[in-house]
């Protein structure tokens, strides 16, 4: 009697066990695609952000001292550095307007910054010279 329980139960056992693993796989809907690409471009746009405010926070640290001195010396080399910028180009348009518009947001912030530091820097002061 015992053995026979056991055999029908490792049967039945087998048998959902095949019919579980042999399920049909659904295809996909229009929009789990849609969200699944979406999921994908977001997660891409964190990591550029991340990217991109991390580097600005560097250049703000150590370019923008360097751009003020140029900034006296020759203020056309500025424009040079913000117009010989990479542009970002992706197969994923959505993707690449945020991440052309986070640097741009950057470039602005530095040049921004650049004017303000210029403008606050203490002007030497004229020395009258005693005739």
């Amino acid at each position: 009697m015992l053995l026979k329980v056991t055999l029908n139960f490792c049967i039945y056992c087998a048998i959902t066990l095949f019919s579980g693993c042999a399920e049909v796989e659904k295809p996909q809907t229009e929009l789990e695609v849609q969200r699944i690409k979406d999921s994908i471009s977001e997660a891409r746009i964190d990591s550029a952000y991340a990217a991109i405010t991390s580097e600005c926070d560097t250049l703000m640290v150590h370019q923008v001292p360097v751009m003020v001195e140029l900034f006296f010396k020759d203020s056309a080399f500025l424009q040079e550095f913000f117009d010989s910028a990479y542009l970002y180009t992706d197969a994923d348009k959505k993707v690449e307007k945020v991440i052309r518009q986070l640097q741009a947001d950057c470039d602005s912030n530095l040049q921004r910054e650049t004017y303000r530091r210029a403008l606050l820097r203490p002007k030497p002061k004229t020395v009258r010279r005693k005739k």
